[in-house]
C-alpha cells in the first residue's frame, strides 16, 4: 500500500511538468547511481537522449546490443556519441545463448524466445541494484503503451516514462527545433527499427514482426 501511494504521489507531481523538467526532477531526487537509462538508438530515441544529455551529460546510456542490430543503427550510435559525447555502454547477451539463437535461427519459429535470449535476459542483469529505469516509450506507438503512466512499478523498481504523453507532432517539432540527427533508415521508410531479421519498412511500428501478433520485444510488458 505504501509503494502504491508513493507511485500515485510521483505521478501527480510529475504530470504537469515539461518533459525536460521531469528528467531534471528525477535526477534531483533519486541517486544518479541508482538510475538506469536505456535506449535502442531507434527512430525516436534521439529526443530522450538529447534531454538526458542536457540534464546529466555523463550519465551512462545503455544499449542492449543483441548482435542483430542494423549496421545503420551502429553508425547512428557513433554519430550521436561523437556529436554529444554520450557515455554509451553496450550490453550483450550471454555468448552461448546468443550463439544458440544464431545457429538455430530462433527468430523464425519463436521470436519471443529470441527476444528473451538477446534482450530480456541481459536487461534483467542490468536492472540489478537500480531504483529507477528510464525509458523513452511513447504512448502513441501501440496499444500496450497507450495507457502507461509516467511512473509504474516494474519487477521491483520504478519505471520512468518521461515522454509517454508526447504526441507525434510534439516529437517532430522537438526534433526540428533542435535539428536532431535522424536515424538513416528512416529515410528508407523504416518507422521503427529493431533487429535485422524482424524489422521491415512500414509506418510507425507496423514493420516490426510483420505478420505476427507480437508487438513488443518483452522489455516493456
Amino acid at each position: 500500500m505504501e509503494s502504491e501511494l508513493r507511485l500515485t504521489e510521483l505521478n501527480k507531481r510529475y504530470k504537469n511538468l515539461t518533459y525536460l523538467d521531469r528528467i531534471k526532477m528525477l535526477f534531483g531526487e533519486f541517486d544518479a547511481d541508482k538510475i538506469l537509462v536505456t535506449t535502442s538508438f531507434g527512430s525516436t530515441s534521439v529526443v530522450l537522449l538529447h534531454m538526458i544529455n542536457k540534464v546529466a551529460p555523463d550519465h551512462p546510456i545503455h544499449l542492449i546490443n543483441t548482435g542483430y542490430l542494423f549496421k545503420e543503427t551502429h553508425a547512428y550510435k557513433q554519430e550521436l556519441r561523437d556529436e554529444w559525447g554520450l557515455n554509451v555502454v553496450d550490453v550483450h547477451p550471454r555468448e552461448r545463448s546468443h550463439d544458440f539463437s544464431r545457429k538455430h535461427k530462433v527468430w523464425n519459429d519463436n521470436p519471443d524466445f529470441c527476444c528473451f535470449i538477446n534482450k530480456v535476459e541481459p536487461m534483467m542483469e542490468l536492472k540489478r541494484g537500480k531504483d529507477v529505469w528510464v525509458s523513452g516509450l511513447l504512448g502513441f506507438q501501440n496499444a500496450n503503451r497507450a495507457n502507461k503512466q509516467i511512473f509504474e512499478h516494474h519487477q521491483g523498481l520504478n519505471k520512468f516514462h518521461p515522454l509517454i504523453d508526447m504526441n507525434q507532432e510534439d516529437l517532430n517539432l522537438y526534433r526540428t527545433i533542435y535539428e536532431l540527427p535522424t536515424h538513416p533508415l528512416m529515410y528508407e521508410g523504416y518507422g521503427s527499427i529493431g533487429c535485422v531479421q524482424c524489422t521491415k519498412k512500414g509506418e510507425g511500428r507496423e514493420g516490426r514482426w510483420e505478420g505476427r501478433e507480437k508487438t513488443e520485444c518483452g522489455l516493456h510488458l
